[in-house]
């Protein structure tokens, strides 16, 4: 199952990753470009490549979020013990020559602010491109630990958190959403790719949704968790608890009839479903 997915995935992100934007953003802008623009060396498919990388610090004492919007391209999160929050950008593009890839880095637009309460990053893109041309942004940020919100808005892209603790609000379009080491409620959805915990420790209510992709949940505690829904419309899930867990699980899984499973106070309410694919819990 997950092999079909990932070349699912590789396909969606070749026909979709240009320079399509699923949010519209104001017009502040940040070009400070110098001489960070890489020229093009790399010639694939008749397509020149040229990159520009920028970084920031931004004071993040007293904050609690981390807002990010994104149009195509990675995006990493770690913590540190700094009080600041570095961003580490990466601005790739690719087109038919030298010149117009090295125009399109240059001009590209982006917002890296501090907000009342929240880190904001927006590199949605803005630029008006061609069917052979693409604009695509890694981003590789650290936080402290005092950022407890993650919430990220991504079209086309993989997302990979780790050891943040709080709450998370992550929609991805085209990519897999990847949690580690990590406490909180979750709100993950993706519609083609996987989402994975490894792991973590799950609060209050939680819910982890794919149209397409594989669903795996290796949790290590959900006492305080009060229910944990896991939907995949075409995917395989697997989830693991501790032994000594207290829980009611409803079960619906392809080609089988819906059962219901529980274990000691049942107090965690999980329902998992998958439409096409196989369940294991």
């Amino acid at each position: 199952m997950k092999k079909a997915v990932n070349l699912l995935l590789i396909l969606a992100a070749l026909s979709l990753s240009g320079c399509s934007s699923i949010n519209e953003v104001d017009e502040d802008k940040v070009r400070d470009v110098s001489d960070k623009i890489t020229e093009a060396i790399v010639h694939n498919t008749g397509k020149t490549r040229a990159e520009r990388q920028e970084s920031h610090n931004v004071d993040a004492e007293g904050l609690s979020s981390i807002n990010i919007e994104s149009s195509v391209g990675d995006i990493t999160i770690d913590t540190h013990e700094s009080q600041d929050a570095l961003v580490e950008l990466s601005i790739i593009v690719t087109s038919g020559s030298k010149e117009r890839s090295e125009q399109l880095v240059k001009d590209f637009v982006y917002t890296v602010e501090k907000g009342i309460n929240s880190v904001d990053i927006d590199t949605t893109c803005k630029d008006k491109t061609h069917d052979n041309e693409n604009i695509s942004t890694e981003l590789t940020i650290t936080v402290p630990e005092n950022i407890t919100n993650v919430i990220i808005s991504l079209n086309v892209g993989d997302i990979h958190i780790k050891s943040i603790n709080g709450k998370f609000e992550i929609a991805d379009n085209v990519g897999s959403i990847i949690v580690e080491d990590s406490q909180g409620t979750y709100n993950l959805s993706t519609n083609l790719g996987d989402i994975k915990l490894d792991s973590n420790a799950i609060d209050k209510k939680s819910k982890f949704i794919t149209s397409t992709g594989d669903i795996k949940l290796s949790i290590r505690d959900i006492t305080n968790a009060d229910s944990i829904k896991a939907v995949t419309n075409v995917g395989d899930v697997d989830i693991t608890v501790p032994d000594n867990s207290g829980y009611e699980a409803v079960i619906n899984e392809f080609m089988h009839k819906r059962k219901t499973e529980s274990n000691g106070n049942k107090h965690t309410e999980l329902e998992v479903t998958t439409d096409v694919g196989e369940v294991n819990f």
